[in-house]
C-alpha cells in the first residue's frame, strides 16, 4: 500500500478502470502491482481489470514485456476519464495542501511542487455545525461576531441560508435582523453561536443571492496583439471576452481577484472591464466609488 494511504480504497471495478486510464493519460504506464496496492485487490482481480480496460479502449495501451508494465500507445485516447490539465493540477494542489488523501487522488509520481497559499483561516467546527443545522432546519441563531468596523463584538441575531467562499475565506449568508438586510458573515469571526426558534426568513427573497449579473472581461486595451491572444486563451475568453456571470452578491469578491475592483485600472494589468459603465448602479449600490 502506498505510504501516503491512510486506508484501502475499496471501489469498484469502474473506479479501477478510471484509476488505469488515468495512470496512462499522466504517468504513460500503469501495471497490476499498482492496482494491487492502491485497490488492496488481488493479483488475479488486477487482470481480470486490465482485460476489461483493453475491452473498452483496445488500442490505449501496450504491453511491455521488458518493463512488465502497460505503457500508453501513441494513438491513446481518454474514454473514461476528462482530458483536463485543470483536473490533473487541481489533484496535485490538494495532495500538496492536504486536502485530498493519496487514496482518492490515483496520482502516483507527482512533480516537486510549491503551493502559495494564504495564511490558515480557523473556522471553529462547532460553529460551522450549528450554522449547517440553521440553515438545513430554517432556524435563526444568536451569534458573537466581531465586524472590523467595531472594535468590540456585537450579539446579533441571524437567519442562515447559505454558504460562500470569496477565494480566501469562507462566509455563511444570512439576514441580519439587527440590520435588517441579508449579509455576509465571515465564519471565522463568529466567535460564540446558539441555536434559537424557527425562522420566517425566505431564502428566495434574498436577491442578491438569487439574481445573477454579468461581468464582461477583456483584455486590457493597452496589450500588444499577441500579449491579447496570450490572456484571451490563459481566461478561455470567446471573441476575445469572457462574460463573467455570477450572483450579485460575489460578483464584488470575483472582481477583486482579478484586480479589477476599483479605478483607476493599473495600465500594467492585463485584464480591464468592459461593462464598467452598465454596472455603475451595481457599484453605487455596494457603496464602490467609480469615476
Amino acid at each position: 500500500m502506498a505510504e501516503n494511504q491512510l486506508l484501502p480504497a475499496r471501489w469498484g471495478q469502474e473506479r479501477r478502470l478510471e484509476f488505469i486510464e488515468f495512470r496512462l493519460q499522466w504517468e504513460g504506464k500503469v501495471n497490476r502491482t499498482d492496482l494491487v496496492n492502491y485497490f488492496s485487490i488481488s493479483t488475479p482481480q488486477a487482470s481480470l481489470d486490465f482485460a476489461r480496460y483493453r475491452e473498452l479502449a483496445p488500442t490505449n495501451a501496450v504491453y511491455d514485456v521488458l518493463q512488465k508494465t502497460y505503457v500508453a500507445s501513441e494513438s491513446f485516447k481518454p474514454v473514461l476519464v476528462r482530458d483536463s490539465a485543470e483536473d490533473y493540477l487541481t489533484r496535485v494542489w490538494s495532495t500538496t495542501t492536504g486536502t485530498m488523501s493519496g487514496n482518492s487522488s490515483f496520482l502516483g509520481w507527482t512533480p516537486n511542487t510549491g503551493i502559495v497559499r494564504d495564511p490558515a483561516r480557523s473556522i471553529d467546527s462547532g460553529v460551522l455545525k450549528t450554522v449547517l443545522l440553521a440553515s438545513r432546519e430554517r432556524r435563526s441563531a444568536r451569534i458573537k461576531y466581531q465586524s472590523m468596523s467595531d472594535p468590540n463584538p456585537s450579539s446579533r441575531l441571524v437567519s442562515p441560508h447559505a454558504l460562500g467562499f470569496d477565494g480566501r475565506r469562507w462566509h455563511m449568508r444570512a439576514y441580519c435582523h439587527t440590520r435588517n438586510e441579508f449579509r455576509d458573515f465571515v465564519l471565522g469571526r463568529v466567535h460564540a453561536i446558539q441555536l434559537e426558534g424557527h425562522s420566517e426568513i425566505d431564502a428566495k427573497t434574498d436577491d442578491d443571492w438569487n439574481n445573477y449579473i454579468e461581468a464582461i472581461i477583456v483584455p486590457h486595451p493597452t496589450l500588444s496583439n499577441d500579449q491579447r491572444k496570450i490572456v484571451e486563451a490563459d481566461y478561455c475568453m470567446e471573441a476575445g471576452q469572457l462574460n463573467l456571470r455570477v450572483q450579485e452578491a460575489l460578483l464584488l469578491y470575483h472582481l477583486d481577484h482579478l484586480g479589477l475592483l476599483e479605478l483607476p485600472e493599473n495600465p500594467r494589468k492585463h485584464l480591464s472591464l468592459k461593462n464598467r459603465e452598465a454596472l455603475r448602479p451595481f457599484f453605487q449600490k455596494h457603496g464602490i466609488k467609480q469615476a
